[in-house]
């Protein structure tokens, strides 16, 4: 997904981490880990002022709304009283890999064809 952050780099975990967070629906707590994430591909990014193709695919993932276990629509559900509130799951499942899919295609080829301005300069000298 991230070709461009080196393994070893301390954004590749705390990209992990964020996406974990939001998967496992602890939405207060993936914020600032995402926002952490953030961070650590800034410190990649050579031109400071435009996001780079990981930072987009990265945002693109964590506002698709990746989640595999609704908790917080389980609870509303139940305290409403709802007979079977966990039935929710498999339909979220099935939304949230569709939407994060439809994310990540769209900053895909988005990222084709908007390349960085160091790739433009670099084309134009050629």
């Amino acid at each position: 997904m991230f070709p461009e952050v080196p393994p070893d780099h301390p954004a590749a975990g705390a990209i992990v981490v964020a996406i974990a967070a939001n998967m496992l629906g602890l939405n207060n707590a993936a914020t600032p880990l995402g926002i952490k994430a953030m961070e650590e591909l800034q410190a990649l990014n050579p031109d400071k002022d435009a996001a780079t193709n990981p930072m987009v695919t990265f945002l693109a993932m964590t506002t698709s709304g990746v989640q595999l276990i609704p908790a917080t629509m389980i609870g509303v559900l139940a305290a409403a009283g709802s007979q079977l509130p966990t039935a929710i799951i498999a339909p979220s499942i099935l939304a949230t890999f569709v939407g994060t899919v439809a994310a990540v295609l769209a900053a895909k080829i988005l990222q084709r064809l908007y390349p960085p301005p160091a790739a433009k300069a670099l084309e134009v000298a050629e």
